[in-house]
């Protein structure tokens, strides 16, 4: 058998340590439906960009309902999320961020309990709500599947790097971890039985460093470029330290480095778009 078939034909053998744990089997409760494909509506709102990228930097301000943010600029009241907002939120966080995130276990399960009484619920509604209510399912239907699919596309393409970081193995699902080890050991397997095994034993490593400190194991790109906006009023925040500190009102929109603004988004400070 073609060692690129067979590779494929045991990598889709593990995917059942993702989609068959006993934790939660989501594709089997999220029923097969041709839903609307949802994405989040961004307000419009005062728009900062703030330039790091070798380029001259200054600040753009750009006048879109500037009036309307200055009075809301300093209401800094939390409000709470329902679960469907914060899986969106952290769905475009995820989406947008280089890295993975950590996993929202818990609002997944309850937007999962809310779909299998939104179903049970249409079967004695009017054929008027009951579309309605099938609206709301798919709609949280799409957003588990992209949401746990986008997770899943980084775990694959740096499945090494996270399951040696203790940082990333803790933001890994259970299934997530077991399904990242199942996919190197595949991967590993695969490529030893093309190629590696024929070369000489000192160039069979798949995790070596060389003198220059290159590592082959491929990292997540932290410095790539990402637009965030401030969901909290940070006020003055050194963004380089040859800069001179800038003021994060919330609403404002900055384009930087993710990097620079990591801790924030884990703090929750900033949301990415």
């Amino acid at each position: 058998m073609d060692t690129q078939d067979s590779f494929s034909g045991a990598l889709d053998s593990n995917l059942g340590l993702y989609d068959d744990a006993a934790t939660s089997n989501f594709e089997a409760r999220l029923e097969a439906s041709d839903s609307m494909d949802v994405e989040p509506e961004v307000a419009s709102t005062s728009v900062r960009i703030h330039a790091t990228f070798g380029v001259e930097d200054e600040d753009v301000e750009l006048g879109i309902d500037k009036e309307a943010h200055e009075d809301d600029e300093d209401d800094e009241e939390d409000v709470a999320e329902d679960d469907l907002s914060l899986l969106m939120r952290s769905w475009v966080n995820e989406r947008s961020s280089p890295e993975i995130l950590e996993y929202e276990g818990a609002t997944i399960e309850n937007l999962m309990e809310l779909v299998d009484f939104q179903t049970q619920k249409m079967a004695t509604q009017q054929a008027a709500l009951a579309n309605i209510l099938r609206m709301d399912v798919d709609r949280v239907k799409y957003l588990v599947r992209s949401y746990l699919r986008t997770r899943l596309s980084k775990i694959e393409e740096h499945a090494r790097h996270y399951i040696k970081e203790t940082m990333y193995r803790e933001r890994l699902s259970q299934n997530e971890l077991e399904y990242a080890k199942g996919y190197v050991e595949l991967e590993e397997r695969h490529v030893r039985r093309s190629f590696l095994d024929q070369l000489p034993p000192h160039l069979r490593g798949l995790e070596d460093v060389t003198a220059e400190g290159l590592e082959m194991v491929p990292k997540p790109d932290l410095d790539a470029a990402v637009f965030c906006r401030v969901r909290a009023t940070v006020g003055e925040f050194q963004f380089e330290p040859s800069e001179a500190p800038i003021v994060m009102r919330r609403n404002n929109i900055f384009i930087t480095r993710y990097s620079i603004i990591r801790n924030l988004l884990e703090d929750g400070k900033v949301e990415l778009i």
